[in-house]
């Protein structure tokens, strides 16, 4: 059976294009061209059957036992922690029902690259722009990173360089700043591709923005294709940057961001300049826009008291899971089957993708639906913008993350 007009959580963008092959679990991408689309489909095959089945500790049982033995470890526990959320809408909001339920701390997997962005934004504001203003009004876009468009593999014929535009003008530079050589954008005509000796992308950035500052001088050593990029930027009337957190070094990602942030404002007193960050492979957009609909405040939050909390510092599940603090983890992971917790010295309870594999014991592991291709679903891409509907195009009996989640909070 075929399915036309299928979106696909995976990678932010959400494109909802794609034509879509179901031989009975078997899920083909029709389109071959994009290896990162096509994988979510690859990795949705199931090659045993028994994977469908909870486990407690290894060995297979029922459903409603795994239910029990969840809520029993949740009952128990002094301090938990609920995380991964890398899922559709539904699930992240009954996990917050749960964390609520349980006074757990509720963090997203990615949760440590989101801080800078956040912590950026309740310092300074951001001027960002949204998927279809980049695409419909930008003269000039520069992209940070050629990964980027191995990230976001339909980024180029959706947004970057259109077929068409609301405006009807296609014209526009694309440059593309890198610290690695590319011979493919560098022999590729419709881009300016600028292979930079710099030691990284972060140096770069931090250049361009002493270009823009008032206190720029021409004695400055600044490395020439810097100054190249920034005077085709300075003649252009719609500018958009576009990054990905996760190529910057996370030790100095605020630091980085903060200097994105101030080009952009200083460049908006002459002309329109704006940001697009790209995210939300990993569903962090939409854990990040449910945490704020549903409590107002960003991830993570912690209910320990009863009330959402928000503090990044104190409540961070990564530092409090290496040191100990909780004695509870639940993962949820309905997307990849590579996106499995790391072993901690805690009761640990994942709710997954089915052909999840692990290096260490799982108290209890319940395989669940994949959202976009089992279940429906909703998932917010990555300018925050527009929440995309998943569809369901493949028939069997795995339950929702979202109904495992309230299964495990009615039994408390």
């Amino acid at each position: 059976m075929q399915f036309k007009h299928i979106t696909c959580p995976q990678c932010g963008l959400l494109c909802d294009d794609l034509d879509v092959s179901v031989d009975d679990q078997d899920v083909t991408l029709d389109d071959n061209a994009h290896s990162v689309c096509q994988q979510f489909f690859v990795d949705a095959k199931f090659t045993d059957k028994s994977t469908l089945q909870p486990k407690i500790n290894g060995k297979p049982c029922t459903l409603d036992e795994a239910v029990t033995y969840a809520a029993k470890l949740h009952a128990t526990a002094q301090q938990s922690i609920i995380s991964g959320l890398i899922a559709d809408v539904q699930a992240c909001r009954s996990a917050f029902a749960l964390a609520e339920k349980t006074h757990s701390v509720i963090d997203h997997a990615n949760g440590q690259s989101m801080r800078a962005s956040t912590a950026i934004m309740q310092r300074y504001g951001e001027v960002r722009t949204t998927l279809a203003e980049a695409r419909n009004r930008a003269d000039c876009i520069v992209l940070f990173g050629a990964e980027i468009l191995e990230k976001f593999p339909k980024l180029r014929e959706r947004i970057l360089q259109p077929a068409e535009t609301l405006s009807g003008n296609t014209e526009r530079k694309l440059i593309i700043l890198d610290v690695v050589e590319n011979a493919d954008l560098a022999a590729d005509k419709e881009i300016d591709f600028f292979h930079l000796a710099l030691p990284n992308l972060e140096t770069a950035i931090q250049q361009l923005q002493y270009l823009a500052s008032p206190r720029a001088s021409t004695k400055t050593e600044i490395d020439p294709s810097i100054r190249a990029i920034y005077q085709q930027i300075s003649t252009s009337n719609y500018i958009v940057l576009t990054w990905t957190a996760s190529l910057f070094a996370k030790n100095t990602a605020e630091q980085t961001l903060q200097n994105l942030t101030f080009f952009i404002k200083e460049s908006m007193k002459t002309q329109r300049c704006v940001g697009l960050p790209l995210g939300g492979s990993r569903g962090e957009i939409t854990a990040n826009q449910v945490s704020t609909w549903q409590t107002g405040f960003p991830l993570p939050v912690a209910f320990t008291s009863g009330a959402p909390e928000h503090n990044p510092v104190i409540y961070n599940a990564e530092t409090m899971l290496a040191n100990s603090e909780v004695d509870l983890l639940t993962w949820v992971s309905t997307y990849s089957s590579d996106d499995t917790p790391k072993q901690y010295a805690t009761a640990n309870i994942v709710i997954g993708h089915p052909n999840m594999q692990f290096n260490q014991t799982v108290d209890v592991f319940i395989p669940v639906g994949i959202p976009g291709i089992d279940q429906r679903g909703l998932a917010c891409r990555t300018d925050a913008v527009a929440t995309l509907p998943l569809h369901s195009i493949r028939k069997n009996d795995l339950p929702s993350a979202d109904h495992v989640l309230n299964l495990i909070y009615q039994a408390l």
